[in-house]
């Protein structure tokens, strides 16, 4: 063998060599793949076997509601959705399904095919693979998916989703689902008359969601409770459930709780029946609710007690009266006996509204002792909450109107003048007054101050409060050395009240309590018991007056006085913002007498004080005689001194009622007080109080016009074209077209040729106004009120022409906004074809204005009009228009005068009329001043 066949040789078996390990490679690849596909088809399996076991559970689901006709869900990786009935759910499907084909043909990612898919969708994709960050996101779904839901199928598999993982082990992922029970709630209410709740009669989302929160009751997570209380309040509150439904749903639900022995489920029944109370009415509350109350009441559990406190106004608010008194009744009066005084507090919080729910004759003796007693507890803040509660308390018993004037005839036919120290006889209240068995004793010294034969029981009450101050006065300085010595007597807080309640015999309030609200200052100064009491008692005020009525105001002067002069201007304002209601209520006499002093005091008072008097000036002055209501005429001017000029509300308020009692004064009154204070407001710098000025001035002079005094008319008149008319400040320019739209709109005039002659003449010559808001009120004015007015229509007045060429100026202004109250329609309806002696007038103002510029201005004039080119004619034009853009952005509330409004004034000094040419319209931007 030679050499080339020995390397032919090798060359061969090492080519054999390296294709047997090729072969070899291949067949542990294909080994490999093998497996591989093994592995997968194992997986499959497994999550087959697992979707199986899910869509067993819903097909359980399914059969437990009937669902009759029903197609099974099959779930897998790509949703494959049920068939539908409706004909555009199946090209929903089939569009959604078409959608994921092209999108996996493109190779397109997992989160576009998600983001493609519709929410109903979403939510099926994510609850199957049921991990934490899916169930978090799912939830999200649940109203998206029953929004785009169109079958039965769809709201069955919505409510399996929200039922299941409501009751989800992990804590923050069940409250997320919990959280959208109140959205579902929400949609139902809004799509009620859209979508069937009774797709069968097995399925009904109503009761579905119903039985989810009565399930979710039962719990004792604070958070899922708290959830399905107000869900359970939210769906009764929206009237989606019916009484069939609250009745074999959630009152059963409830009654179970309560037969839990378990406090927190007491506690929050207790809750649901008070404010459940309301919404389903007397008949089931009586039923259903006031046995197991009443059982609850007497828990010996002390929160379960407190909160049947708090709740027991609402019960008593809904059941009737019988009832409240045989069974609420005594509960509460057990519970103003309690040990614990924060039940007694809550006690004293709801007295007055449960005392509304009682007949009189129990609030006079069991409800009166009771709170006699919470007056005089040993708990300082029950002793708060009762005296809070003492003024609305005392307005039960306030009479009808029937009562008052049947009790007013009885006390004129039968009352004698011997008589009148004599109580009324009343057979149910005389024994009332002495309720107690026995009276202490009380200090002689006292007995002298008594004198029941005086009509006015002023005196007698000042020195028994003057007593009160002086109570108990020596134990505060007693010396601590001296321990064997023994006490003076002295008269007890408790004498005291009850000789205070023997001076105020009245058939209306029991005694008692009108003798701790007439001694509440006192007790408040001697023991500083609460920093609100002289507040409250200041704000109960006028109910307790209302109640007592104007035959026993004396009673209340006293007290309404030493309130006046309160230090704190929180009690004086309340006292401000209702001395008008205390005028109506005690009468021209006696508001002359007792509250006059108190109101001139309360003019010179802080602003928060004054502004109380000022709101409702106009009410209190009504009810006094003209002498003293011309009284407070000059004081008119004191309203002016605020410690604030800021505070432009307060001037805005006296402008309002200044229009509103200018028929209270005669016209003399008017002219000398009011109008000079109305014509300061109309100068103010505030536009908001000068435009409220303008209807006080409007007011003057329709009174005027309506007493018809002639000469006070002219006056005023004048006054009002010199000071606004012709003002150099565009503002009051224009509060003069106010004023005269104001006049038009309320008929101030009898005649409208009177104001044609008066006001008219100044109001058509703003039509060369260089201030476009002042023209646009012309422009409104004209057309709505003067232009189709018949006086001008058949061309009976002299100011025609004047009126057809302010239309012509106005018609044709530079401002959009001028033009805009002058359509076309109405230019050729209203105003004759004047066009000759329009244009004349024109000619002849414009070259008087041109024969009276100077030198200066004729060279501008000149050199302007002999630029002609086009370019520059264009920047003229657009300068022109950012000027006027300009003017029309005005703050009203500064007072800027015309030289600095951007006005186009001659170098001489005179201005110079706005024409309709275009070369005049034309404006350099050294003749326009900014500000």
């Amino acid at each position: 063998m030679n050499i080339s066949e020995l390397l032919e040789h090798c060359l061969n078996t090492q080519l054999n060599q390296s294709g047997e390990q090729a072969q070899k490679e291949e067949s542990n690849t294909l080994d490999s793949q093998a497996k591989a596909e093994q592995t997968e088809e194992q997986n499959t399996t497994k999550e087959k076997s697992k979707n199986e076991n899910e869509d067993d559970d819903y097909n359980k689901m399914i059969d437990f509601f009937s669902i009759s006709n029903s197609n099974e869900y099959n779930i897998t990786s790509t949703i494959s959705l049920p068939d539908q009935i409706d004909s555009n759910e199946d090209n929903k499907s089939t569009s959604s399904s078409n959608m994921e084909n092209i999108s996996y043909s493109y190779n397109a990612s997992d989160e576009e095919i998600f983001d493609a898919l519709n929410p109903f969708e979403k939510l099926c994709k994510l609850c199957e693979n049921p991990t934490p960050s899916n169930i978090e996101s799912a939830s999200k779904y649940v109203v998206p998916a029953l929004e785009f839901a169109a079958a039965q199928e769809d709201y069955v598999r919505v409510f399996f989703y929200l039922k299941k993982y409501c009751f989800y082990s992990d804590v923050l992922l069940r409250s997320l689902w919990l959280d959208q029970i109140q959205n579902v709630i929400h949609f139902l209410y809004a799509e009620q008359n859209t979508i069937p709740f009774d797709f069968t009669d097995d399925f009904n989302m109503v009761n579905q969601l119903t039985v989810l929160i009565s399930d979710l009751m039962p719990e004792t997570a604070y958070q899922v409770k708290k959830c399905a209380s107000s869900a359970l309040l939210n769906l009764v509150e929206k009237q989606l459930v019916d009484n069939r439904q609250i009745e074999e749903i959630i009152i059963p639900c409830l009654l179970s709780l309560v037969k839990e022995n378990n406090e927190d489920f007491h506690i929050d029944c207790i809750t649901l029946f008070g404010k459940l109370a309301p919404l389903i009415g007397r008949e089931l509350t009586t039923k259903y609710f006031l046995e197991p109350f009443c059982r609850l009441c007497i828990s010996p559990v002390f929160h379960t007690r407190k909160t049947c406190a708090t709740y027991i106004a609402e019960i008593a608010n809904i059941i009737s009266s019988e009832d409240v008194e045989n069974q609420l009744l005594p509960n509460f009066c057990e519970f103003m006996k309690d040990q614990v005084w924060a039940i007694r507090k809550v006690c004293a919080d709801q007295f007055s509204s449960f005392a509304q729910t009682c007949s009189r004759k129990k609030r006079e003796t069991v409800l009166t002792e009771c709170f006699t007693r919470l007056l005089e507890d040993n708990s300082r803040w029950v002793k708060i909450s009762a005296y809070k509660s003492l003024g609305p308390f005392i307005s039960t018993f306030a009479l009808s109107e029937s009562e008052n004037s049947a009790q007013n005839d009885t006390s004129i036919i039968e009352t004698k003048p011997e008589e009148k120290s004599e109580p009324p006889k009343e057979t149910e209240y005389s024994n009332f007054i002495y309720w107690r068995n026995s009276l202490p004793s009380i200090d002689e010294s006292l007995r002298g101050a008594i004198d029941p034969k005086s009509d006015d029981a002023t005196p007698t009450l000042t020195n028994l409060l003057n007593n009160l101050n002086d109570v108990n006065k020596p134990s505060l300085y007693a010396s601590t050395t001296n321990l064997n010595q023994q006490p003076t007597t002295q008269p007890t807080l408790e004498n005291l009240i009850q000789q205070i309640s023997k001076e105020l015999e009245q058939e209306i309030v029991p005694p008692i309590l009108l003798s701790y609200y007439v001694t509440m200052v006192e007790i408040n100064s001697q023991s500083s018991l609460d920093s609100e009491m002289n507040y409250n008692c200041a704000y109960n005020f006028p109910a307790i007056a209302l109640t007592l009525g104007a035959k026993y105001w004396k009673f209340l002067k006293n007290l309404y006085k030493k309130l006046s002069e309160d230090l704190s201007w929180k009690v004086r304002q309340t006292l401000a913002y209702s001395i008008h209601e205390l005028a109506i209520i005690l009468g021209t006499d006696n508001t002359q007498i007792d509250l006059v002093p108190v109101f001139d005091s309360y003019i010179k008072d802080v602003d928060e004080v004054r502004i109380g008097i000022v709101s409702n000036l106009t009410k209190f002055l009504n009810v006094l005689s003209m002498e003293y209501r011309q009284a407070y005429m000059p004081k008119l001017n004191d309203f002016l001194k605020m410690d604030n000029q800021r505070n432009w509300r307060f001037r805005n308020e006296l402008c309002l009622q200044m229009s509103q009692f200018c028929e209270l004064f005669s016209p003399e009154c008017l002219a000398q007080f009011v109008q000079p204070v109305a014509f300061i407001l109309a100068l103010d710098r505030i536009a908001e109080v000068r435009v409220t000025a303008t209807k006080t001035l409007v007011e003057i002079l329709r009174q005027f016009e309506i007493r018809k005094r002639q000469d006070l008319r002219r006056n005023f008149i004048d006054d009002v074209v010199r000071i606004l008319g012709n003002s150099e400040k565009w503002t009051l320019r224009q509060l003069y077209v106010m004023i005269c739209e104001q006049i038009l709109a309320t008929n101030a005039y009898n005649d409208f040729e009177l104001f044609t002659r008066d006001f008219l003449p100044k109001l058509l010559h703003y039509r060369n106004e260089k201030v476009p808001n002042i023209r646009v009120l012309v422009a409104r004015v004209l057309t709505k009120y003067i232009v189709n007015n018949e006086l001008f229509l058949n061309g009976k007045s002299a100011l025609v022409g004047e009126l057809e060429l302010s239309v012509q100026f106005l018609s044709s202004d530079t401002d959009s906004d001028v033009r805009s109250y002058f359509p076309n329609s109405t230019i050729q309806k209203c105003v004759p074809a004047r066009n000759q002696e329009t244009t004349n007038y024109q000619d002849n103002a414009t070259k008087m204005d041109t024969s009276n510029s100077s030198d200066s201005n004729h060279k501008q004039e000149d050199k302007m009009n002999q630029d002609d080119d086009e370019d520059e004619d264009d920047e003229d034009e657009i300068i022109d228009k950012t000027k006027i853009n300009q003017l029309k952005i005005v703050n009203l509330e500064n007072d800027i005068d015309d030289d600095e409004m951007n006005e186009q004034v001659s170098e001489s000094g005179e201005q110079v009329p706005r024409s309709t040419d275009k070369s005049q319209n034309k404006t350099t931007p050294e003749e326009i001043v900014l500000n």
